[in-house]
């Protein structure tokens, strides 16, 4: 999930402001407007467009179990939705310049039940009932007025774009997949050996026993598989900060293979290697201030154990 990502526990302010950008990059082109809950209060809405889309944010204000999730999302629609249909509101809405409703977003982080949706179906019915025995109080609904759920997944190409051009102080944890015990079943056996043989390379060591060069290798393994899951998932999620990563790691991966490769004498692998590390690290810093450290440090080990797994980093013994 999208918000697998996100640092720290999404709250109600962070989430109303992600909404609001993603809102006006989308519907740039349709004139989003914000309404501020100042002054007369918001209509029961954030924001609205040219063409009749009006959204309202929520955010649940702690982890609630899957019917509780559902029970507050359930009543904080009808609640705002109660709004909409108030004639006090309808006054509010046309002094705001809120062209005829055809679409109310109900903008969320995440929804677990399928409930939600057949209470959404419900709520556009009751309105639409509403507004054909009485048309004519009801002329701000469109005919075709329907309730539509939005989750953070639906945005993620405005959410990527907010996060890189730092227009958010939001910043993306990669740190996210825990893998207690590396699943070598996961890793191609080459690709082990291909680990193995370059870490011993750079420890000077042939014993196969070594507890130090079997940790490590086990540490590389477990982030090779890791990482896969990592970009996978960024892939699926965050196209562009995937592409973002994956140009400076193909392009970095050059200077890897010729470093490496250059170095004639063994005696300097585990030179050359801690020299590629800080000099990565320096370069994803640089290049990724929207990623929290702990995510810097991941995102170094599982790229470096990919080097060590293909052809790229290659160490003499």
């Amino acid at each position: 999930m999208i918000l697998d990502f996100f640092n720290g526990k999404l709250d109600g302010d962070t989430w109303e402001r992600l909404c609001q950008s993603c809102y006006r990059m989308r519907y740039a082109d349709e004139n989003y407007t914000e309404i501020p809950a100042v002054q007369g209060g918001d209509a029961g809405i954030e924001g609205f467009t040219k063409n009749g889309i009006v959204n309202q944010c929520y955010c649940p204000e702690r982890d609630y179990s899957e019917n509780e999730l559902y029970e507050h999302q359930r009543d904080k629609m009808t609640k705002d939705i109660g709004k909409l249909v108030q004639i006090k509101y309808k006054e509010r809405l046309l002094k705001l310049g809120v062209p005829k409703i055809r679409e109310w977003h109900f903008v969320i982080p995440f929804y677990k039940d399928s409930r939600i949706i057949e209470h959404a179906k419900l709520k556009s019915e009751e309105v639409l009932s509403l507004k054909k025995e009485n048309p004519e109080q009801y002329d701000y609904i469109d005919d075709d007025f329907a309730i539509v759920i939005k989750q953070a997944e639906d945005f993620s190409i405005e959410l990527a774009r907010i996060i890189r051009n730092s227009i958010t102080d939001t910043k993306l944890n990669l740190a996210v997949r825990n893998v207690e015990k590396a699943n070598w079943g996961q890793c191609d056996s080459k690709k082990v050996e291909n680990i193995t043989r370059k870490i011993k390379a750079v420890m000077g060591i042939d014993d196969d026993e070594n507890e130090d060069l079997n940790d490590i290798v086990n540490t590389y393994v477990e982030s090779y598989i890791k990482g896969m899951e990592i970009m996978r998932m960024l892939r699926v999620s965050f196209i562009e900060i995937f592409e973002d990563i994956h140009g400076l790691e193909q392009a970095y991966k050059k200077q890897v293979s010729i470093k490496t490769k250059i170095n004639t004498n063994k005696s300097m692998n585990v030179s050359v290697f801690n020299e590629i590390l800080n000099d990565f690290e320096i370069q994803l810093k640089e290049s990724f201030t929207y990623f929290t450290n702990e995510s810097i440090f991941e995102l170094k080990t599982d790229i470096i154990s990919m080097w060590l797994a293909d052809c790229s980093m290659q160490f003499r013994r």
